[in-house]
């Protein structure tokens, strides 16, 4: 009890001093809540890393193109609904800007040419019209050449209708041609009418069934040792075509030099 006493006598003077005024006659009471300068220190906010933004592509050339016939229609389509002198003068003046665009390109074209010969199209296949009769008789004598050639191989089926005027007409055509060129033919009627310019004619039996024959007439490349046939045409073609698409089909298609 004597010791309680005691602490408790001993911590009274501390608990006055801690409470006592100052000697400037105040009483200091340390500064807590939001004033003076213990404000609750804000947390510092991350800066946003703001990217610059990345330059748009250029525009390529063809989409310029596209803008610049945009822009034409556009200044056409307002001076013809205005009818204002100066709307059509800006669209003269447009157009002229991409007549010249244009004519520069063209003198650029020929320019090219002579620098490199070997991309000139008329070297190959003339296209004035002294040459004409030249570059027309190579391709004739081509022509000739894989008729030759089919000669030894093919012989050409016939398949019409003899109730229909332009299937006797074609039949006429490709009599002509074989005799032009010596090549077998073959004529086979699908309707059971004969033409009378080719009295050896042939009955159809079953042959264009076969051959998933569905549209007439139709001219066929046949090869009997291998039994199997290429359309050369189906409808009316000239003599001066069908040599052309002979020697197209015998070639596989492949461009001529």
């Amino acid at each position: 009890m004597i010791k309680y006493s005691t602490l408790v006598f001993l911590c009274i003077p501390l608990l006055c001093m801690a409470d006592e005024p100052k000697e400037d006659g105040y009483h200091y009471k340390p500064a807590v809540g939001w004033y003076w300068y213990n404000q609750p220190k804000k947390k510092e906010e991350k800066k946003q890393e703001t990217n610059p933004e990345s330059p748009s592509p250029p525009a390529s050339y063809s989409d310029v193109m596209k803008e610049l016939h945009a822009k034409r229609e556009e200044l056409l389509s307002k001076a013809i609904l205005t009818g204002n002198v100066e709307d059509v003068i800006r669209y003269k003046q447009f157009q002229d800007f991409l007549v010249s665009k244009v004519s520069k390109f063209s003198s650029r074209w020929e320019s090219a040419l002579l620098s490199h010969p070997e991309l000139d199209y008329n070297l190959q296949h003339p296209v004035y019209n002294g040459a004409a009769p030249i570059e027309y008789a190579a391709q004739r004598k081509k022509q000739a050449e894989a008729i030759n050639y089919i000669n030894q191989k093919y012989g050409v089926f016939f398949f019409y209708r003899g109730n229909e005027p332009l299937d006797n007409k074609l039949g006429s055509v490709v009599k002509e041609f074989s005799q032009q060129y010596g090549i077998p033919f073959i004529a086979v009627t699908v309707d059971g009418r004969v033409n009378p310019d080719l009295p050896d004619t042939r009955q159809d039996q079953g042959q264009s069934s076969r051959m998933q024959i569905t549209h007439f007439p139709a001219i066929f490349l046949v090869e009997p040792v291998k039994q199997t046939y290429k359309p050369l045409s189906y409808g009316f073609i000239t003599q001066d075509d069908l040599a052309r698409r002979v020697l197209n089909v015998v070639t596989d298609f492949k461009p001529i030099d």
